[in-house]
């Protein structure tokens, strides 16, 4: 099982590598944040590179991490790969271990150097702050899933990936320009996220976790229903 998921791996490695718009939307978001700090925060101000932090963190995991899953189901099942990999004696679970690898990868990347290279004030608030970005993660992942598992084209992969995505990066500022957008932002998975960031009383408690908890089981059960029958084609 190791060797099989090891060689999966192997091969996203190589499709990422050979794939430039896949590696573009890994580094922009990086090439983004420097350029936040760089203009927005020359004095180095820990509370606005938290703001910076609001403003990039959303767009860093719809933008590398979850496109990245959408495009490699959708380009698998274009060149039919996916079906090859599966007569070949591949499971279901070290395909999705494979697929999944890299995008929590760089999703743990993303929530713990993010903080660093801006030097954003998050001194006793770190544990706060991880386990509601984990969350988004965990969504965002989940989402883009089933995205890739409805999609069998790199083309329509990139067009319904962009709703989800845009919706993901642009939520929370758009929150802060309006009240129904913020009360719809309260149910999403993005609530906690928005909170924590703009609001100086919030704290996180058991019932913190209930919306997003409620979206992380949908969506597993959605994406269950939606990939298994993949699996078997």
């Amino acid at each position: 099982m190791i060797k099989r998921i090891s060689a999966l791996i192997w091969l996203r490695t190589q499709m990422i590598l050979s794939n430039g718009a896949m590696l573009f939307q890994i580094v922009f978001p990086y090439g983004m944040l420097l350029a936040y700090d760089h203009f927005m925060n020359k004095d180095g101000n820990p509370q606005v590179a938290v703001q910076i932090l609001f403003m990039m963190i959303p767009l860093a995991l719809s933008l590398s991490v979850g496109s990245m899953i959408t495009i490699m189901l959708a380009e698998e099942k274009e060149k039919k790969n996916l079906k090859t990999l599966f007569l070949s004696g591949i499971h279901s679970i070290e395909y999705l271990i494979s697929i999944l690898f890299y995008p929590i990868v760089l999703a743990l990347i993303t929530i713990v150097s993010f903080p660093m290279i801006v030097k954003a004030d998050l001194s006793g608030r770190w544990m706060e702050y991880g386990a509601i970005v984990t969350s988004v993660a965990i969504c965002v992942i989940l989402i883009n899933l089933l995205v890739g598992a409805l999609t069998d084209t790199q083309a329509k992969a990139q067009v319904n990936g962009a709703i989800p995505m845009m919706g993901i990066a642009f939520l929370p500022m758009f929150s802060m320009l309006s009240d129904a957008v913020s009360k719809v932002t309260h149910y999403t998975f993005m609530g906690n996220f928005v909170d924590f960031f703009t609001k100086t009383d919030f704290a996180l408690t058991a019932q913190s976790f209930i919306v997003p908890g409620v979206w992380i089981v949908v969506l597993l059960v959605l994406n269950f229903f939606f990939l298994k029958p993949k699996a078997k084609n």
